[in-house]
This record gives structure tokens, sequence and C-alpha cells, in this order.
């Protein structure tokens, strides 16, 4: 397979997994991470680790995925959209990214709520107060949401709660500001940094309206879609300026290793100070901290870009989505057979120090990326082969008949 490689002025950067001329290594490690700690922060048995002030207000941990999208999306696509056409195209292979385990998923979360009826209805579990059984009168689970979950259009603001499989709320959000993205691009594509401008105005007024609605980020099934914009398009701006500073040969003559890697360490260490201790309303100013981390470290020089940039870290990032997709049903499943099976070998009381709970997650997480691994065999690469088929087999069967 033919790699392109991207040249930033600093030499060659590593040749890209997705035939496009820029790969930026750090960043696709970041992600890797990233939807390892969200596989964490929803794991619902007691643990040390998912009680620090870290994962308690973990939530701001997703805002940094949209903006990793929209500056991979303006960096390989904003000057290759100019017409319908074209966007379509993109649409097409967006697509063919997101829906087939979105549409697995969905699936198996319907499977597992017609499994609660049936365990329902034969005595093997009991409904406790307050809990409402799927398909029942005022279940979130119902005929509508499952519509919903298979549209792409469940965090919408069509219902009151999250359905199904919980994290496809981003990916509903994140599949309407593609069209945004690409109106943007084919009738007003910027230019001038007078155009970033305004788009960094509107993204702050996205963040002062999301402030006077909510107490802090953790925005989902309503108002998540402005959410979404914020984070995509703070990650547009720092696109741009990632453009400035690699062409900028006097910015980038500051380029002593021992300047970069305290860039760097400045960088995360700001991030994760934010994500550890500023809850509340201060949750939204994670735009500014969100694009300083992209912009530091799109630019691969550091240390602690090497080292995001191994294999370890390139493989989780490859199975990355998966991961983010499936990893509640198994946190679903290992919280089943802690609370009846383990309960029973070690007693009630048996994640009461939650030493024991972190030891829990270690083969939780194992057997996440286990699954997360075939999912992109048999579920991800086939799905994105049959969709791509499907809405360029007209496209071909056409050129057969005019040739």
């Amino acid at each position: 397979m033919t790699q392109t490689v991207a040249q930033n002025g600093q030499g060659s950067k590593p040749a890209s997994p997705y035939n496009h001329g820029e790969y930026f290594g750090a960043l696709d490690g970041f992600r890797g991470v990233l939807a390892l700690l969200v596989a964490v922060y929803h794991t619902p048995w007691e643990s040390w680790f998912n009680n620090t002030p870290f994962m308690d207000q973990g939530t701001v941990l997703i805002d940094l995925f949209f903006v990793f999208s929209g500056f991979l999306m303006f960096r390989l696509y904003g000057d290759k959209i100019h017409d319908v056409g074209a966007g379509r195209a993109f649409m097409v292979k967006r697509i063919a990214r997101l829906y087939p385990i979105h549409f697995v998923m969905t699936m198996m979360f319907l499977a597992f709520a017609l499994a609660r009826i049936l365990a329902h209805k034969i005595g093997l579990s009991t409904q406790e107060a307050g809990e409402v059984l799927p398909f029942a009168a005022g279940a979130p689970e119902n005929i509508w949401s499952l519509l919903s979950n298979l549209t792409l259009t469940q965090a919408m603001g069509l219902h009151d709660s999250l359905t199904f499989n919980p994290p496809s709320w981003t990916i509903s959000v994140e599949f309407f500001a593609y069209f945004v993205f690409i109106a943007m691009l084919i009738w007003a594509p910027p230019k001038r940094a007078f155009h970033f401008g305004l788009i960094g105005a509107g993204v702050a007024g996205l963040y002062v309206f999301l402030a006077s609605q909510k107490p802090n980020m953790d925005i989902t099934h309503d108002l998540a879609f402005w959410r979404c914009l914020a984070g995509f398009f703070t990650g547009v701006i720092g696109a741009r300026i990632y453009g400035i500073v690699i062409k900028d040969k006097s910015l980038n003559s500051v380029n002593s290793m021992s300047y970069t890697n305290i860039l760097e360490c400045a960088a995360l260490l700001i991030y994760l100070l934010f994500v550890g201790y500023c809850g509340g309303k201060m949750q939204f100013l994670v735009g500014p901290v969100a694009l300083l981390f992209v912009v530091v470290f799109a630019q691969d020089k550091g240390f602690i870009s090497r080292l995001m940039m191994r294999p370890v870290f390139g493989y989780l990032a490859k199975i990355s989505y998966s991961v983010y997709m499936i990893h509640v049903i198994i946190a679903i499943v290992f919280d089943m057979f802690g609370g009846r099976a383990l309960s029973r070998i070690f007693g009630a009381g048996w994640h009461d120090t939650a030493v024991w709970g972190d030891l829990y997650i270690l083969p939780y997480l194992l057997v996440v990326i286990g699954c997360a691994h075939l999912s992109v065999i048999y579920i991800e690469r086939p799905g994105a082969r049959l969709i791509n088929h499907i809405f360029t087999r007209p496209k071909l069967a056409s050129a057969r008949q005019t040739g």
C-alpha cells in the first residue's frame, strides 16, 4: 500500500495510514487513550480511580474528541469540498465510518432490552422501584427512540434522556455537525483571519449560550448538537492556527527540544488540571484549553508526542471508535457478574475496598480491547466496504451505460 508523507517544515511526518497528506500521530495516540478513559469513566462499580477528581469531572473528555474531529476534518478536507458532489462523497465516507458499529450496537441494546422484559416476565428478575421496563409506558427505550437511533437523530433534542447505547449520542450530533461543516466549505469557505475570527465569535457565543442553560458540560440528549458544534469548530480554528505555525519560519525557528518539551508538558498539565479541578460553570472554558492541547500536540515534536506515537498507542487509536461504542454493554455485563457471582464468592461487600474495583477494571479493559479488535475486523471494515459499495454502485452502473 502506498502511503503519503506530509512535510511540516521540520522534515517529514510519519506516513499516514488514511491515505491523506497528513497524519497526526500524537493526536491519534491520545484518541486511543481517551477512549479507554471514557470506558473507565462509565464503569458502574466502586473503584478508587473512578473517584479521582479527574474522573469525577470527566464529562469534558468528550469535548476533546469533538475538537480532534474538527481539526482533522478541516486539515484533511478543508480544501477538497467545493461543491455538493464533493460534500456527498465526504458524507458517504463518514457514514461508512460511523454507521456499521452504531447499527450493530443498537441491535445489541435492543436485544438486551427484550431480554430484560423476558427476564421480568418469567420472574428471573423483578422490577425495582423507580425502574421502567423497556417499551413500557414512559420508558425511554421505545419504538420511537429505536427509530431515532437508527436514523442518528437520537441526540437532537427528541428525547428526555439517553436511549439504547448511551455513548452513541456523540455520533448523532457529530453526524449533523458534518452538514454544517460542508455547507460552510461550499458556500462560505473561510480563507482569511477575519473569517476565523467570526467562527471564534460563534464558538464563544455557543459556550455562553450553553452556560446560560446548563450547570456544567454534562450535556447529552437535548443541547448536545450545540455542544458538538462548539467543540468541532474550535478544532477548525485550531487547524488554521496550526497551518500558520508550520508555515511561519520565525515560529518554526524556535524548535529547541527543551522548549518543545516544556510546551508539551505545560499543555498536558493545563488540560489535566482543567479536567480534574474545573467543575461547574468553569467547564464551559473547555474550548481554549482543548485548542491549546490540539495545536501543541499536532506538531508531533516533543518527547510526549513521540511517546504517544509508539505502536501501542497507534493500535489503541485504530480500535478507539469500537472501544468507545462497545464498552457500555461490556461494563453492564461485568457489573452484573460482579453483583451476582463475585458477591457470592467474596461476600456482598467485595468491592467496598476500592482497590478491588480497580483490579476489576483490568480484566474489563482487556475484554473491551479484545472485543474492539474483533469489531474492527468483522464489523467496522466490512460495514464500511458495504456502505461504500451501496453508495457508489449507481455511479458505476451509470458510467458503464454511458461508456
